[in-house]
């Protein structure tokens, strides 16, 4: 069938209704279009925009064809298409060659016109976190870490620290105070003093084995006039402030570990590096030997600063007690005693190598140590000791030079200590758990050269104080290095004194204890030890090492992370040891003969004097030599000194 508009009227229908036919497919472009354009906008040109848009609009009635919508979404586009878009970074490849020194690159990182700098290889990386970390914690943004090697500096540039590349062909690991290497890089460091000062800059030197507490470029803002800031080896501080210290009455080594120069020092680096050209000098007595050069003396109107290189230079001496030696901070800690808050602690004066001064730092918690460190599947040991007071009351100092007879309160001190960390000992050997290390309470300091006062000649504090570890023990080489488990048994881990104070230790960790104390007579039951209940385990006179680690070795003793032992409970375990199978006895004892260090100097001749965990018995040192633990005697000799009667 085919229509036919044959009249008007038909012809005038038709008009009419396409008409409206096109008006209203007109209205619906309209409509409709305009929504359904944006709806394909977002989901199919711009996915990713639509958050974007919609997050502005949320608290609208969202109709998708509402004018009110339709024009919020028109504005969030424009805005949104004048913002720059965020282009996630790109990591580029390492590459040694972008990070040189350069005057560009010092520029930009000074910090009120200073740059701290220091350096370290591979074998100190550790050392260079912990630094930086406290420079940070300090609020120090302006530092630079040298990488004397491409090892260590691929791991400081994946740590994002500000570094440059020393290429100083000196060797990856320990350096070794006074080798060959050690005195190199002294002539290194002198050489990048030059080097920092020619990027014109004030520069602070600062030695890797540092903790910094404070920022020190206010302090250092007090001094203008000073083209040198130093430290000290002094151990006798000369002001009870945080003056700088008065010369010459501060007149010990000055310490070039630490020390500020300005750009009017060139002159002396000069002659510095040039007096280096001797081999056979070493930079520290180098320094010294220049800058007292006709010195003059501290002017109390010039805030202690003094002249020195025959009137060339304008020196200060940083004060001993706040920008401190290893001695005046770990030992003395002056800086308590004078009420003054710290600047940075330097590892100085210790005896037991890097191991040492690493954990010098831990024992006061100013080392950076990760969160796995505070925690161990096998939990840790806490000892609790109590001194008598009467050996308390005798440990308070002796006067004058240092022969035998003024070790003897000392040594009944320490070893009775040690005597309590051997019962320790055998309970991580048992348990496996992590021995933390007791404070051990000293009478005497200790030196490579004699005491005087029990004292390191010059230096006064407190008796008895808390020894570092490495006064006692030797960190280095028996504590640190595992042995040979064939001849020494079991590896025995340890943490530091203070591990139960630092707060990084969780109290997950450090409220699950189970405290182990002495029965009056025999335990519940007549036994030796008591099963464990309500968090205690009792132990016993008499106990032997089979039973004590059946009861210490449980589930439900292993349950708790922290094993705390009484001091009651370790006068009980004291003699448990010995109980140990002959095969494992022989290893436990060859462990005990290599722990202790010595007390040092004594003014005669031998000299040093070992400290010793098995003095209450009859035993072998580790040198052959046979001795009895019940009288305390000290004898003169050719060989090194031994503190008990040999029989």
């Amino acid at each position: 069938m085919v229509l036919a508009f044959n009249t008007p009227t038909d012809r005038l229908m038709s008009r009419i209704a396409i008409t409206i036919f096109s008006l209203g497919a007109l209205y619906g472009v309209y409509s409709f279009g305009r929504p359904l354009y944006w709806r394909f906008y977002a989901t199919v040109w711009r996915p990713f925009e639509d958050v974007a848009l919609s997050s502005g609009i949320k608290t609208l009635d969202y109709d998708p064809f509402s004018a009110a919508v339709m024009e919020k979404e028109e504005q969030l586009k424009k805005e949104l298409a004048n913002k720059t878009t965020a282009v996630p970074k790109i990591k580029k490849p390492f590459d040694i060659n972008d990070y040189p020194l350069s005057k560009e690159r010092v520029h930009g990182l000074l910090q009120d016109g200073y740059i701290m700098v220091t350096w370290a290889n591979h074998h100190y990386l550790d050392f260079a976190k912990n630094w930086v970390y406290h420079v940070k914690k300090a609020g120090v943004t302006g530092y630079i870490v040298g990488a004397m090697d491409d090892d260590i500096l691929k791991e400081l540039a994946d740590l994002e620290y500000n570094t440059w590349r020393m290429n100083s062909g000196i060797v990856k690991h320990d350096l070794g105070w006074g080798s060959p290497n050690f005195h190199k890089m002294g002539r290194v460091k002198i050489s990048l003093i030059k080097e920092f000062l020619l990027l014109d800059v004030v520069v602070l030197i600062s030695d890797i084995d540092t903790a910094w507490l404070q920022n020190p470029m206010p302090y250092f803002n007090r001094f203008p006039e000073a083209h040198i800031l130093t430290s000290t080896d002094q151990l006798r501080e000369t002001v009870s402030d945080d003056s700088l210290e008065l010369f010459p009455e501060a007149g010990a080594s000055f310490n070039i570990g630490i020390m500020m120069f300005r750009q009017a020092s060139m002159a002396f680096v000069d002659d510095w590096i040039k007096k280096l050209e001797d081999p056979k000098m070493w930079d520290q007595t180098a320094f010294n030997d220049l800058v007292r050069l006709g010195a003059t003396h501290s002017d109390r109107g010039m805030k202690n600063l003094w002249k020195g290189d025959n009137g060339k230079l304008v020196v200060g001496v940083l004060p001993a007690s706040i920008f401190a030696s290893g001695h005046m901070f770990f030992v003395q800690r002056k800086f308590q005693e004078l009420g003054l808050k710290p600047y940075v602690a330097h590892a100085t004066f210790q005896y037991s190598g890097t191991p040492g001064k690493r954990n010098r730092f831990r024992e006061l918690l100013y080392w950076d140590d990760p969160p796995e460190y505070f925690d161990h599947p096998k939990g840790f040991i806490h000892l609790k000791i109590d001194i008598p007071k009467d050996m308390w009351e005798k440990s308070k100092g002796i006067q004058g030079i240092m022969l035998a007879p003024a070790l003897v309160n000392h040594m009944k001190l320490v070893h009775y200590q040690l005597l309590r960390l051997r019962a320790g000992l055998l309970l991580a050997t048992l348990t496996g758990r992590v021995l933390v290390m007791p404070p051990i309470w000293c009478e005497i300091d200790k030196y490579w050269a004699p005491l005087f006062d029990g004292n390191i000649p010059g230096s006064r504090f407190k008796k008895p104080f808390i020894c570092p570890m490495d006064h006692v023990l030797d960190i280095e080489a028996s504590w640190n290095r595992p042995m040979d488990v064939n001849a020494a048994g079991p590896h025995i881990e340890w943490k530091e004194y203070s591990f139960f104070e630092n707060p990084r230790l969780t109290p997950a960790v450090n409220k699950s204890r189970l405290v182990a104390h002495a029965c009056t007579g025999d335990c519940e039951g007549g036994t030796k030890v008591s099963p464990v209940k309500d968090a205690k385990v009792g132990v016993a006179a008499g106990v032997d090492v089979e039973n004590l680690k059946e009861a210490l070795t449980s589930p439900q003793a292993l349950s708790y992370k922290v094993l705390e032992v009484s001091s009651g409970a370790l006068d009980v375990l004291l003699p448990a040891w010995l109980t140990l199978p002959a095969p494992e006895k022989d290893k436990f004892m060859h462990r005990l003969r290599h722990y202790p260090s010595v007390v040092c100097c004594l003014q005669d001749n031998p000299g040093w004097v070992w400290y010793d965990l098995m003095n209450d018995i009859q035993h072998e040192d580790r040198f052959g030599r046979k001795f009895s633990g019940d009288k305390l005697k000290f004898f003169k000799g050719d060989s090194p000194a031994v503190a008990f009667e040999e029989t």
